[in-house]
C-alpha cells in the first residue's frame, strides 16, 4: 500500500516549519566556532528522483563535524563487507580493568569520538594521511557534489587540544585498538571534522544514499547501492546526540546532527532533508534545525518504520 504526498503539500510543511523556527532563539553556539553564523537557519530537501527546495541560510557553510562518520563509512563499506567492518569494530576496544575504563572516560571527556576514530582507521590506505585524506576528499566531493573546504583555524585548534590532552598516549592507556597509527588516525580524523559545508550539500550527501549510490545532482555512481541500507540503518543506530530513541520513536525518522550546527535526516525510498542552525541546547542538539524537521515529519505523518511506502507526487 502507498501513502501518496504531494509535493505541494511536502514544500508548505517545510516552509510551515522554517517560520515557525527563524525566530527561535534558543540555544547558544560554541565558543570555539564563535559567533560567525549567529542567527543562521536554512533547510534544504532533495528527493531521490532530483527534486529540490530549498529555504533560508541553505549556502551557509558550516562545520562538518561528526557527520563526516557517514563518508567515512560509505568509503568503508567500499572497501569491505559490511559485516567484516561490523565485526571489526566490535565491542568497546578496550580492556575492561578499572585504570582501562578511566582512560576511557577520559576520552569521552575530550569527544575523541572513539567509534568513529576506529571506523577512520580501517579505511585504506593505512599508513599514508595524505593519500587517505585523499581518498576521503573525493568521498565527500562524490557525496555532496562539492570540493570540500576546510576550517583551517578550526583543524588548528583541534589539533592543539589532541596535543594538550595527550590524546596519543590515553588511547594507548585505554588499550583502544585501531587499525592505524593513532597520530595519523587523530589528525585524519581532525582534518574531516574540520570540513564545511552547506545544508544543500548535506541533503544531497543524504539523497545520494537515498537513491542507492547515485548522487542526484552528479548522476555519478558514488558508491554500489547494496550498501545505501547499511548506511541509513547506522544513522538509525547513531540517532542525534542523546536522543537517539527519542528521536526515532517520535519521528520514525532516521537522523544525525553535529555541534557544527547540522542536522540530517533521511527518509527512506524519498530523499533527505537538511537544516542549519548553530545554536545548541545542553544536549548539544541543533535545536531550530532539530525542531523543524520534526514538524515537518509529523504533521505530513512520514514515518521510515510505518507500513506504507511512501510516494511523493
Amino acid at each position: 500500500m502507498d501513502r501518496i504526498i504531494n509535493y505541494s503539500d511536502l514544500t508548505k510543511a517545510i516552509d510551515k516549519a522554517y517560520n515557525e523556527q527563524k525566530k527561535n532563539n534558543a540555544g547558544t553556539i560554541p565558543e570555539k566556532l564563535g559567533n560567525r553564523n549567529a542567527g543562521k537557519f536554512g533547510i534544504s530537501m532533495i528527493l531521490a528522483d532530483g527534486r529540490r527546495y530549498n529555504v533560508g541560510d541553505t549556502d551557509t557553510r558550516f562545520t562538518l563535524g561528526a557527520l563526516a562518520d557517514l563518508p567515512i563509512l560509505a568509503q568503508l563499506f567500499s572497501q569491505k563487507p559490511v559485516e567484516e567492518v561490523m565485526q571489526k569494530m566490535g565491542g568497546c576496544g578496550c580492556s575492561c580493568n578499572q585504570a582501562n575504563k578511566e582512560a576511557k572516560e577520559t576520552l569521552k571527556k575530550q569527544h575523541a569520538h572513539l567509534r568513529g576514530l576506529r571506523e577512520l582507521s580501517m579505511v585504506e590506505p593505512t599508513g599514508d594521511i595524505d593519500a587517505k585524506m585523499d581518498i576521503m576528499s573525493d568521498t565527500l566531493y562524490n557525496l555532496t557534489g562539492a570540493a570540500p573546504v576546510m576550517d583551517d583555524d578550526l583543524y588548528k585548534a583541534r589539533m592543539d587540544e589532541i596535543r594538550a590532552n595527550d590524546t596519543v598516549n590515553e588511547l594507548a592507556a585505554a588499550d583502544y585498538f585501531l587499525y592505524d597509527d593513532a597520530a595519523l588516525t587523530l589528525d585524519a580524523y581532525a582534518r574531516l571534522h574540520s570540513m564545511q559545508v552547506t545544508a544543500e550539500q548535506l541533503a544531497n550527501m543524504g539523497a545520494t544514499i537515498v537513491a542507492d549510490g547515485v548522487n542526484p545532482t552528479t548522476r555519478a555512481n558514488v558508491f554500489d547501492g547494496v550498501n545505501s541500507a547499511a548506511l541509513i540503518a547506522s544513522m538509525a543506530a547513531k540517532g542525534p546526540h542523546k536522543m537517539r530513541r527519542q528521536w526515532l520513536a517520535i519521528t520514525g525518522v532516521p537522523a544525525v546532527c553535529s555541534f557544527g550546527g547540522g542536522f540530517l535526516a533521511i527518509v527512506p525510498g524519498v530523499g533527505a532533508f537538511a537544516a542549519f542552525s548553530p545554536e545548541l541546547n545542553e544536549a548539544l542538539i541543533p535545536v531550530k534545525a532539530a525542531l523543524a524537521l520534526k514538524s515537518i515529519f509529523t504533521s505530513l505523518q512520514i514515518n521510515a518504520f510505518g507500513s506504507a511506502r511512501i510516494v511523493v507526487k
